[in-house]
């Protein structure tokens, strides 16, 4: 598995960005990284805990530290000793990488707060649970401070609370029946974060339920669960950034739009090429016969074909798998978002045609599904969804998701909009691209705002395909520009089966592990 955390860090912890951790020189077993107000990361350097700081969270920069600890409390995983203690302003994600209790209902990430500690009462707390994966050997929390003690919990078999000086005061007893854990020593209750009932407004009615048990969802009623993953209990953000590195890493730039494929490559643009990155990282070039106009949106199809849209050229082409370029579709302004459905046909969209249409698998047969005006302003991403009969298009500039009724899908319906994503002031200027949906029918919108680093939001639909609520921000800021995003499919990629991959010009390719698959593709799924 070829990835790495971003280390949003200066000055000598740029040569460590591979380990996620700046050792100090003084001291090998300190990881030390300087995070300002853009955010950032840090991992110890067993990479057993990381600490991902969110845009914003910070007014200032601060020096970073973390090492182990043998001051702290006891606990079933080794603490460490995090510097400075600050409040945030958004809560940081803390992740904990460690194998795990066989029984993890009552695991969660502990910490030790500063001033309770400096108090002399100090216990391990849990924090909230935000992603609990036995698989990986992964506990993701918050903490809307950086407390100064950090570690794994497992309370069916409780820590010994600290006094923050001898270190004998009496442990707690933990209620077998109700896994609640009683500290003689201050005389309160930790109640155990509540795995098994959960709220998310994915419903069908566009209203909230409680779910339970989410390891067993079931679709034998016909309801999609997104793999193992129940669709009203899906894991809910902050989500941690990660940069897949492949060979020669970044790219040459042009890198707008990438695709996995069945036959388990990633196919990118790299400059003035076409290029194939297996799961290893490992990059080939793709020989085509005749040089590629500058490319847009790039899929795979289920004739083992790749098709793509051009910029000055205004064309949608094939590539076969013998690399022969065939045009299916000329005469468009700036052939922008394309999408392969498993029926054949290939959806696309013109940014400056304003235009959202689709061909055949021959190219022969045009049906528009919004043309000009308010219908497809900058068209950009568009997806195709056969369960709910729409599909889904982007106008880049304005902001907003067109959905159209594509029940008939010789006679669409006319284009509605059914969110607006604004823009978050400042420099920022919203620029919606790429979009992906996930097995549960939910958009995952890229808004590159306008050549920014980028965010990356997710809109919740209802079992009609309408909208649960406002476009919920997933990641605020990308570390580099971010065009497009696609789910990992396809043989090889299978640890990253719950993966959006993110590629944007600068040539960098990012993942954000949303905790649940894609929707189906020619690739796989």
């Amino acid at each position: 598995m070829r990835s790495r955390t971003l280390a949003l860090t200066v000055g000598a912890c740029a040569l460590a960005l591979e380990v996620g951790a700046c050792r100090d020189a003084s001291d090998p077993d300190v990881a030390r990284g300087e995070i300002g107000p853009q955010g950032g990361l840090l991992s110890s350097v067993d990479s057993i805990l990381t600490v991902a700081i969110q845009p914003g969270a910070l007014e200032e920069t601060i020096e970073l530290t973390i090492e182990r600890s043998i001051e702290a409390p006891d606990a079933y995983g080794p603490a460490f000793l995090v510097r400075p203690n600050v409040a945030l302003a958004i809560p940081a994600t803390v992740t904990y990488r460690y194998p795990l209790p066989d029984d993890t209902r009552t695991t969660a990430v502990g910490h030790v707060d500063p001033q309770e500690f400096a108090d002399g009462v100090g216990r391990w707390r849990p924090l909230p649970v935000v992603r609990l994966d036995p698989a990986q050997q992964i506990v993701t929390a918050t903490d809307d401070q950086l407390s100064l003690f950090y570690t794994l919990l497992d309370r069916l078999d409780p820590s010994v609370p600290d006094t923050g000086d001898t270190g004998t005061s009496a442990g707690p007893s933990t209620d077998s029946a109700t896994g609640s854990t009683t500290d003689s020593s201050v005389g309160t209750t930790i109640e155990p974060p509540d795995t098994t009932s959960t709220t998310n407004p994915t419903t069908s009615d566009g209203t909230s339920s409680s779910t339970s048990d989410t390891s067993s969802s079931d679709s034998s009623d016909g309801g999609s669960t997104g793999g193992s993953v129940d669709c009203d209990d899906l894991p809910m953000p902050p989500f941690m950034v990660d940069e897949f590195l492949f060979d020669g890493s970044p790219f040459d730039g042009n890198s707008e739009d990438m695709t996995f494929t069945s036959t388990g490559a990633l196919v990118v643009r790299n400059g003035p090429d076409l290029v194939q990155v297996s799961p290893a990282g490992t990059v080939t070039p793709i020989a085509t016969s005749m040089m590629l106009p500058e490319t847009l949106g790039l899929r795979w199809t289920t004739f083992d074909t790749i098709v793509t849209a051009t910029y000055f050229t205004g064309e949608l082409l094939q590539i076969a798998s013998d690399g022969t370029v065939t045009t299916l579709r000329s005469g468009l302004g700036i052939g922008n978002g394309v999408y392969a459905a498993l029926d054949g046909n290939i959806f696309f969209t013109d940014y400056t045609g304003q235009l959202a249409a689709y061909i055949d698998s021959t190219g022969t047969m045009l049906t528009e599904l919004g043309l000009g005006g308010d219908e497809a302003p900058e068209a950009n991403g568009i997806i195709y969804d056969p369960d709910r009969n729409y599909v889904y298009y982007v106008g880049y500039g304005p902001g907003i998701v067109q959905r159209v009724d594509v029940t008939d899908l010789a006679n669409p319906g006319a284009p509605l909009t059914i969110a607006t994503i604004p823009s978050e002031g400042g420099g920022d200027q919203v620029g919606l691209d790429g979009v992906a949906m996930d097995a549960c029918g939910n958009l995952y919108i890229v808004d590159q705002n306008q050549g920014a680093p980028g965010s990356l939001y997710r809109l919740f639909l209802d079992a009609a395909g309408d909208p649960v609520g406002a476009p919920q921000l997933l990641v605020p800021s990308f570390p580099d520009g971010v065009a497009n995003v696609v789910f990992a499919q396809g043989p090889g990629w299978e640890a990253y089966e719950t993966t959006l991959f993110l590629v944007g010009l600068p040539g960098r390719i990012f993942t954000v592990d949303v905790g649940v698959a894609g929707a189906p593709t020619p690739a796989g799924g």
